[in-house]
């Protein structure tokens, strides 16, 4: 059923007439004021206390009015600030509604240059992605970070590098150790490498590697998709996008051609970790192309 709903998430990252199809959201408490929000979209992240409500994505617009509710029922307000963790529609799809609740929105300048449209983008359904109303663009941009002291917390949102896509950053609650990586993580599923927007096959590997390397056995981690982590699922994870890529790698370099490649079937060993949305042959192309990038 969790691979079911998460291809159904990403599938219709554009379409949004299909949601009433998905699963309703549920939230978990992780203590200190801290709540994740699963559901129709990228996972939310909420920090609540005494300077405000801080979120993390805030998946489609036709979902934003019940995160809304949600977010006001955990807090007893509505957000303040937003923090984009990249531009895809599950993510930042509730934007303008977000705004217009109060929600001062940040995050890298490259999510601000796609979701206003001076980037032309490709969506996940491989056609043009329409320019965001502009009340969903972010007001306020950083290159390569930005820090927050709120509600007794110190939270640190780092730019990473060119991984899911070109505008990726990370979210670290210092004092509880809790990650929220984006989709820099999706927990054991093959991802999506979004070449398309930036993305980087051996970028996203060596991106996750550096989020392994905050971590430690204590930490938690809000994935993009899936299930809450522990440092040990980021490593199964890390250790399945290194073999991958490297059963690729070596048709790659054999000059072998892309239908050559997918025929040989390199990804067999991973095979649990193909869903709905993508295939083995799917990632396998996402792969070869990233590799020949």
């Amino acid at each position: 059923m969790r691979r079911l709903a998460l291809s159904a998430l990403v599938a219709i990252a554009f379409a949004p007439s299909a949601l009433a199809q998905l699963p309703s959201a549920k939230t978990v408490d992780l203590g200190g004021g801290i709540h994740v929000i699963f559901g129709q979209g990228g996972n939310i992240g909420v920090s609540t206390g005494p300077d405000g409500v801080f979120v993390i994505d805030d998946q489609y617009p036709g979902t934003a009015p019940a995160n809304l509710a949600k977010i006001r029922e955990i807090a007893g307000a509505g957000p303040r600030y937003l923090v984009n963790t990249h531009w895809h529609g599950d993510h930042a799809g509730g934007n303008a509604a977000f705004a217009e609740a109060g929600a001062m929105i940040f995050a890298h300048e490259n999510v601000r240059k796609r979701l206003s449209g001076q980037v032309k983008s490709i969506g996940l359904n491989g056609q043009p992605a329409p320019t965001s109303p502009e009340p969903a663009w972010p007001v306020v941009t950083f290159t390569s970070g930005v820090d927050f002291h709120l509600n007794d917390e110190t939270i640190l949102v780092s730019k990473m590098r060119m991984s899911h896509t070109d505008g990726d950053s990370i979210i670290r609650f210092v004092e509880p150790n809790i990650i929220h990586a984006g989709d820099i993580f999706f927990n054991g599923i093959f991802p999506v490498i979004d070449l398309g927007s930036g993305g980087s096959v051996k970028g996203y590997l060596a991106a996750m590697e550096e989020i392994w390397a905050m971590a430690d056995d204590k930490t938690r981690i809000i994935p993009g998709h899936g299930d809450m982590a522990a440092k040990a699922d980021l490593r199964k994870q890390i250790d399945m996008l290194t073999g991958a890529i490297a059963a690729v790698e070596k048709h790659v370099k054999a000059g072998d051609s892309l239908q050559k490649t997918v025929a040989a079937k390199p990804l067999k060993p991973w095979s649990k970790y193909a869903w709905s949305f993508i295939s083995e042959d799917s990632f396998t192309t996402t792969l070869y192309n990233g590799l020949k990038q």
